[in-house]
């Protein structure tokens, strides 16, 4: 049985609401690796389109519809919530521990923590400079959203929402 390594107050942002459990990005990564947690990133889809953390055990409920989505996240798993910065997924990991979610947790400090970790990410960003130059300054860009497979999406499937997009 895996535990996941939390603390009680964030050490990498200052937004905290009290009760709300915070993970390190290295704990986090080491959680839906090895011990079998689901990360939901509650952004909105086109930020997700510009940054994401593509793996099996990341999904996208974006807290405008969370609420709508409560039924296709089991409460009999781990879960770690992500934003860009760590507010919003600590909103949300504390509406989930009011809906009854008793494994939930914020990752501290959000996407912008896990990229400064190290860990790893999909961007179609600039990677230096100002993006002037896009050709020299971008990443390979790539589909994350294909609007002809987005009305097919099955949120009680645990896969990634636009796993069809690979």
């Amino acid at each position: 049985y895996f535990i996941m390594k939390t603390s009680e107050q964030p050490k990498l942002q200052y937004f905290n609401i009290s009760g709300v459990k915070h993970i390190l990005p290295a704990d986090a990564f080491e959680a839906i690796q090895n011990g079998g947690a689901v990360m939901i990133d509650v952004r909105e889809m086109y930020e997700v389109q510009l940054e994401n953390i593509q793996h099996d055990k990341v999904l996208n409920h974006p807290m405008s519809v969370i609420i709508e989505r409560l039924p296709y996240i089991a409460k009999d798993q781990k879960i770690i919530m992500i934003c860009a910065h760590g507010e919003r997924s600590v909103k949300v990991a504390n509406l989930l521990q009011y809906q009854g979610y008793p494994e939930v947790a914020s990752l501290d400090g959000g996407l912008e923590a896990w990229k400064n970790a190290g860990l790893p990410f999909e961007s179609v960003l600039p990677v230096t400079g100002c993006g002037c130059h896009p050709a020299e300054n971008r990443q390979p860009e790539r589909l994350i959203n294909n609007p002809a497979t987005s009305n097919k999406i099955d949120f009680k499937n645990i896969r990634r929402i636009d796993n069809e997009t690979k």
